[in-house]
């Protein structure tokens, strides 16, 4: 039996961390087996659904490297399969049309809450003989004895009584299929062997299983991932660090670097840490995925990012920086960022030291930076200037010479020299070795930037 597995996310919103998790576990778990790995959109929702967020989520898997095999599947072109099924489910009488208004609904749910018992629809159309020409809602039948017994490859076996599972709702009244019936019929008809997804989808599977056992369809095997926490143990939000996964691209974060962070999220190998893909997909299994949640942690990606980041060639580098610097020297550009590579963890950092090093106009300065250079000696570091405006070589050695002889000679502290000449020339506060960045820059431009904060030139 070839293994086929889904990922079937709603173009309501970008793609988040979690759903990409369980589009990697999916795409892992199918290729583990030499299966298939489909991709659903699931559009039914059609005044949320939007184009936007539908390129949004395959922008995102394309750039993870989680490709699709076949094409992608719309639930929205499925809808009338969805209606057959549910009159099929009829014919059995293993459903039937519900005519109870909303107010009747109401008034059964006020009764519960003033009595202090759980919510249930009573049922009350369950038995009707007669057709009405009125709006209905078509409910499944659910067992009214015995137990629905769910085998989870991660959770284990969940048994609910079927008498807390109502009659629940498979078509509206506007006779358009509910998530519970299409899911369904929807991996039936894509040959779904195998559903991977949150664990919040626990109660939908539940209520899903009975409409299996109606139509006597086999089930897929089940296994449901614990959620994603924030590093506090509330629920994942941005002001954890969460974003959508292309704004996670934006920010200079690695393709390969977010997948291994993924990998990890609930899911070991002994004591393995960094994974190529052909080993992820070698050792990848349900049961290495844990039953606790996981916590997400900003940091954590980004010192996974800068040991990618570490192994990424310069070449490479300049490949995925923007556009905007790759109109200056090739050889210059991978040279700078060669400089800045070892202490960056994100291509965004990288971009930072490529503005001030290759764009000739400094415009910007940090709140530190401005702070540093009003607290500077502006008299001692027109000296400083003076004495590199004789230099005759303008390279690393020869600067460092006449700076550090100008701190001997002066018997100054260091940092009162380097901190705003760091200032000066970059904008920042911290910066690799500024003479490194002396001679990046260059005579002229490096000391009409000195002039410009310390002579206001």
């Amino acid at each position: 039996m070839t293994v086929i597995t889904r990922f079937a996310p709603s173009p309501t919103g970008s793609l988040h961390i979690g759903g990409a998790r369980t589009a990697l576990f999916n795409w892992l778990y199918a290729k583990k087996f030499n299966g298939k790995f489909l991709l659903r959109i699931e559009d039914t929702d059609l005044e949320r659904s939007k184009k936007i967020f539908n390129d949004d989520i395959c922008n995102s898997l394309k750039w993870l490297k989680l490709d699709w095999d076949e094409s992608i599947y719309f639930q929205s072109k499925k809808i009338d399969n969805h209606l057959i099924v549910a009159e099929t489910l009829l014919k059995k009488n293993m459903a039937y049309k519900c005519y109870c208004t909303r107010e009747e609904l109401e008034k059964e749910k006020k009764y519960a809450l003033e009595n202090k018992l759980p919510y249930k629809y009573s049922g009350k159309c369950r038995a009707l003989k007669v057709v009405y020409d009125k709006p209905f809602v078509i409910r499944i039948k659910s067992p009214d004895e015995g137990s629905t017994i769910l085998y989870d490859e991660i959770q284990g076996s969940i048994s609910v009584s079927n008498s807390n599972i109502e009659d629940f709702i498979i078509v509206r009244s506007n006779n358009t299929p509910t998530y519970m019936l299409s899911v369904v019929v929807d991996d039936k008809e894509m040959g779904i062997t195998n559903v991977i997804r949150g664990d919040d989808h626990l109660t939908n599977t539940l209520k899903q299983i009975i409409i299996y056992n109606a139509l006597n369809w086999k089930l897929p095997i089940f296994a449901h991932i614990p959620l994603i926490y924030g590093s506090d143990g509330t629920k994942l939000s941005k002001r954890h660090g969460a974003l959508s996964v292309l704004k996670y691209k934006e920010s200079g974060i690695l393709s390969e670097a977010l997948i291994n962070y993924l990998l990890r999220l609930g899911w070991g190998y002994k004591d393995k840490e960094f994974f190529t893909i052909d080993e992820a997909k070698n050792y990848f299994s349900i049961k290495g995925i844990g039953k606790s949640p996981s916590r997400f942690d900003i940091i954590k990606l980004k010192n996974i990012n800068n040991y990618y980041f570490q192994k990424k060639p310069a070449s490479e580098i300049l490949q995925i920086i923007s556009n905007k610097y790759k109109k200056f020297d090739q050889g210059k550009t991978i040279s700078v960022i060669n400089i800045f590579k070892s202490r960056s963890n994100t291509v965004e950092e990288i971009e930072i030291g490529l503005d001030y090093t290759l764009i000739e106009q400094l415009t910007h300065y940090s709140n530190e930076a401005i702070e540093i250079i009003n607290n500077s000696d502006s008299k001692l570091l027109q000296k400083v200037i003076l004495n590199l405006e004789k230099a005759d070589n303008w390279t690393v050695l020869t600067l460092e010479e006449i700076i550090k002889s100008f701190i001997s000679e002066h018997k100054i502290k260091p940092f009162n020299i380097l901190a705003p000449i760091r200032a000066a020339l970059t904008g920042q506060k911290h910066s690799p070795s500024i003479y490194n960045i002396f001679e990046i820059l260059g005579k002229n431009v490096s000391l009409q930037r000195l002039k410009k904060v310390f002579l206001n030139n």
